[in-house]
């Protein structure tokens, strides 16, 4: 899950500036026999608050070594592209979910670190190569799939569902039981993400997971779209079924915080950061987190994530060991626990419990179930977020079929396949 924000002239402008003032690796060096590092990061707010104040911990112990420590929010992935061109980085920087196929060119080997044989299994395959090189240090990871209201569940006598077709069930069961007053499925289509989440974590059931899978076509660019039309074809039968709620095209994301925390929604394709925003509407509120059932006979439930919060380091920064010894300390346990406890998710490393509150139990319920890569970041070409989420609004909004949607897709991954 992933909240996707537009681009705005102020996140140009401070693109701009950034660039301009050099504030990669290049304005930082040895002056004195000080040493500083530039640690750049796409978390925001109170985690890159919780990042610099270990990195100032991190210097009280090693008064040699500086870091600065930049979090540009929104224009991150911009930056980073340019840099990334001018072949010039940060010494450490986050991957947002990317550090295989965007920046694995760019990142060190990180196999030989202390804490490398403690990678969470569910988050492993998706950090580490064949090879065995591993690309970053995860902090914490992402497990996103379903929220929901556990009481409204409990009241309407609905059971977890495990398969798509159980969840339809209960969503029709709720919206019957209660006469319309409860939306079985609330999504912030204003918004356009939460729209893509559905896709997101429903074409991986459909196409990825399963025995029989499209994981190679998707990749070498061979896959038929055709087979795409069910899904969409799904998620407007949501709608027609009286699923979904009926201000989809006109609610936001924290429409959805909202009807969950009241209790006017059962559903919701979020992962647990609506915790807090539905808290600050009723503090008394009980969700829990579901993986995303299964569409195919003989599949199992699983959940979207792997990569949440990570650091790597740039492979030709000026100051690797200075750098892995930052990594080093990031890593200890404490650490690790303090950095995952600000971002409300589970340690990206073995043996470290982190207290998520509510969640926990959630989290530890469902530790073995398979966690897959993000559909969009792995089997579409970059830019294709927007097609998926901007053509679901059409669709729900009668502008075109599920056919459409699906041959729209196709135009746009040919596109951008070519262009890349």
């Amino acid at each position: 899950m992933r909240r996707r924000t537009l681009q705005t002239i102020m996140a140009g402008f401070c693109l701009l500036l950034c660039l301009l003032s050099a504030c990669g690796s290049g304005g930082g060096g040895s002056n004195g026999g000080t040493v500083t590092l530039t640690l750049e990061t796409n978390v925001t707010d109170a985690e890159a608050q919780a990042i610099e104040a270990l990195t100032q911990k991190f210097t009280q112990l090693h008064p040699t070594i500086k870091v600065d420590v930049t979090a540009p929010g929104a224009d991150y992935e911009n930056i980073m592209k340019v840099k990334m061109a001018s072949k010039h980085l940060p010494d450490i920087f986050s991957t947002h979910g990317w550090a295989k196929i965007r920046y694995g060119n760019f990142l060190a080997d990180l196999r030989d670190r202390p804490w490398a044989s403690h990678l969470s299994p569910t988050i492993k395959d998706n950090i580490t190569d064949s090879s065995g090189k591993v690309y970053v240090l995860p902090i914490d990871e992402d497990k996103s799939g379903l929220m929901f209201n556990s009481d409204v569940l409990k009241q309407y006598g609905i059971a977890i569902p495990e398969t798509y077709d159980e969840l339809v069930t209960a969503c029709q069961t709720i919206n019957e039981k209660s006469h319309g007053q409860v939306t079985p499925m609330h999504i912030g289509g204003a918004d356009s993400w939460p729209l893509g989440n559905y896709f997101d974590y429903f074409s991986t059931s459909l196409l990825i997971s399963p025995q029989k899978n499209y994981t190679t076509d998707l990749l070498n660019g061979t896959f038929d779209w055709s087979h795409y039309t069910p899904l969409a074809q799904d998620f407007l039968d949501l709608q027609k079924k009286g699923c979904l709620n009926k201000d989809v095209l006109t609610a936001k994301y924290s429409d959805s915080a909202q009807a969950l925390a009241q209790g006017k929604a059962a559903f919701g394709f979020y992962g647990s950061y609506i915790v807090d925003e539905a808290k600050k509407v009723n503090p008394n509120v009980n969700l829990g987190l579901m993986p995303i059932p299964a569409m195919v006979a003989g599949d199992q439930p699983s959940f979207a994530g792997g990569e949440r919060t990570t650091l790597g380091i740039w492979k030709d920064s000026p100051h690797l060991q200075e750098a892995k010894q930052l990594l080093d300390f990031m890593a200890q346990p404490e650490n690790i626990k303090y950095l995952a406890k600000t971002g409300e998710a589970p340690a990206g490393l073995q043996g470290i419990q982190v207290d998520l509150g509510e969640m926990t139990q959630y989290y530890q319920k469902y530790s073995s179930t398979p966690v897959y890569p993000y559909f969009d970041r792995v089997y579409l070409p970059n830019g294709m977020w927007d097609p998926l989420c901007k053509n679901a609004q059409n669709m729900l909004a009668g502008a075109i079929t599920p056919s459409q949607y699906s041959a729209n897709l196709k135009q746009e991954y040919d596109r951008l396949k070519r262009s890349h």
